[in-house]
């Protein structure tokens, strides 16, 4: 439970107790766009979302959302419960997860090892199973960096790949072990109507008055690291709108002026629009290997041999080919 919250200025805590269940709700409205379309994907009925709205309202002495003939969207405070709600959920859910985990416990000989969605980790359970021959491999799916941790400590999983951001590091607690496997450029793409499409590549502060889009439910520190990198090119406080991944696309071509970040390998999905490359690079995502100690996978081995796996979609699934051969060097090559 959240509680309490501190009003603005006034010197004195507000008397709300706000719990994951209260986030679920706000997340859910927001999403929606409305109480109608919000009560439906809840399984409630409208009154009865209505009145707990009201009630999560009621006690934080401030309004979350604002109605018009649009739809209803989240006021000042609500912006700032919705920022941090999509990390608290998702850190709810990796943990809720690495409980039940925990409670299973694996069959003897099953390697359990968890993985941050990326091209990169649709090879893991192959290197894994390489690296310890005759053993079963079971691959986890993790978003938040929280549940991460407490994965590797209960011994839910015996190694994880997973991402950090310049600015944005992982600092392993102890016990915990870190290797970095490489580095990969973030792109970004860009409305079909945008100002910038149909260019190679572009300045960060080129991008100045656009809508940024990110694929909520990630915990990976990366949109913290999208605003400090906007702030340093001189573009300011931006804001960042979270959507929710199958319908992230469709708000890029909607939007002249939207903007989304993109890894620089393809992952099978058609683009909505043009990639375009960041002059300097200053987006950037760290793949890196942890594990806990006493783990019995060989670490090292499978860091080579996710390397010479990546090398092949590397050169072939790389969004934005030109680029790829006069910039060498990237993905730990």
């Amino acid at each position: 439970m959240i509680s309490p919250l501190i009003g603005p200025g006034d010197g004195h805590s507000w008397p709300a107790e706000i719990d994951v269940r209260h986030l679920r709700l706000l997340d859910a409205i927001a999403s929606a766009g409305s109480l109608a379309k919000a009560a439906t994907a809840l399984g409630l009925s409208q009154p009865a979302l209505s009145a707990q709205l009201h009630r999560v309202e009621r006690a934080l002495e401030r309004t979350v959302f604002e109605r018009d003939r649009h739809g209803i969207h989240p006021t000042a405070l609500g912006e700032v419960l919705l920022k941090h709600a999509k990390r608290v959920l998702a850190a709810a859910d990796d943990l809720e997860l690495a409980i039940r985990r925990f409670h299973r416990a694996p069959p003897e000989g099953l390697l359990r090892i968890g993985a941050f969605p990326t091209v990169f980790a649709e090879m893991l359970s192959g290197v894994v199973a390489a690296a310890a021959p005759g053993r079963p491999v079971e691959l986890l799916t993790m978003t938040g960096r929280t549940a991460l941790f407490a994965a590797l400590f209960d011994s839910t999983v015996e190694l994880a790949l997973y991402v950090d951001h310049p600015g944005q590091e992982i600092v392993p607690p102890d016990g915990v072990h870190l290797l970095p496997v490489g580095t990969e450029p973030v792109f970004v793409i860009v409305s079909p109507d945008h100002s910038v499409a149909g260019r190679g590549e572009v300045s960060l502060a080129e991008l100045a008055g656009s809508a940024w889009l990110t694929a909520a439910g990630a915990d990976d520190g990366f949109r913290d690291h999208l605003t400090d990198q906007c702030t340093r090119a001189g573009l300011g406080e931006i804001t960042v709108r979270e959507v929710e991944p199958t319908a992230l696309w469709q708000a890029v071509r909607n939007d002249p002026r939207a903007v989304a970040p993109v890894q620089s390998l393809d992952s099978g999905t058609t683009m909505p629009g043009p990639v375009v490359a960041l002059r300097g690079v200053p987006l950037r995502t760290r793949h890196l290997l942890l594990w806990r100690e006493g783990s019995p996978i060989d670490v090292t081995t499978v860091r080579s041999g996710l390397l010479h796996a990546i090398a092949e979609p590397a050169a072939i699934r790389h969004r934005l080919p030109e680029w790829a051969a006069a910039n060498p060097g990237w993905l730990g090559t």
